[in-house]
């Protein structure tokens, strides 16, 4: 291994650690309270746009594309797969739904937001920072998925919730690696955290 090639590795590793790591753990210990976590993320997406902006990125790197509809197939699959073993854990575990959801306006606000930014933090940014400087798509997609899956640990039941997250990490990093495209990961993601949201798997701390 060649010295640029560490020195790329050490730059993801600390960018990994203070801006995905370190403010999940802001939350998590209510360093910083919990209704910060929207402002947190959106900071977050703010300066990992700003770095990958300046490494001169193009809309085709995040997986911005003009003919986005070509991969609708394989996410619909994937979407519909989603929805259908979310409905069958329903039927498994222990649960509360999640009663009346349209009247929460904090929910409906903030939900498709939440979606988006995620996607656009943990595809668009992380899994192309991790593609430009490791070569095993196994290990791409798996720490992909295990920061995505730590994000979750501020919700109450996480002892069920990191796994489920770890898991739809890995099928949302997968399809990403193999079709990327931004926008339908973003609309599967959406999908799939609203389902999961009104079956009651999510409830914040």
């Amino acid at each position: 291994m060649d010295i640029t090639t560490m020195k790329e590795k050490e730059i993801v590793w600390v960018q990994i650690l203070y801006l995905f790591v370190v403010p999940i753990l802001l939350l998590y210990f209510k360093i910083l309270p919990g209704n910060f976590r929207f402002v947190l993320l959106l900071t977050v997406a703010l300066l990992l746009y700003g770095i990958v902006r300046r490494a001169h990125w193009t809309d085709t790197d995040f997986g911005i594309k003009k003919n986005f509809m070509e991969d609708i197939v394989p996410y619909t699959l994937f979407t519909v797969g989603g929805v259908l073993f979310l409905v069958w854990l329903a039927q498994v575990v222990p649960h509360s739904p999640f009663l009346e959801w349209w009247e929460n306006a904090k929910f409906l606000l903030l939900f498709i937001p939440l979606s988006l930014l995620q996607e656009i933090i943990f595809r668009g940014i992380l899994m192309n920072m991790l593609e430009r400087t490791f070569t095993s798509a196994i290990f791409i997609i798996t720490l992909n998925a295990a920061v995505f899956a730590m994000m979750h640990v501020i919700y109450l039941n996480s002892l069920f919730v990191l796994p489920l997250t770890f898991l739809a990490g890995i099928g949302f990093a997968w399809m990403y690696y193999q079709y990327k495209n931004l926008y339908l990961i973003s609309i599967s993601h959406t999908i799939l955290n609203f389902v999961a949201m009104i079956l009651g798997f999510f409830i914040i701390r």
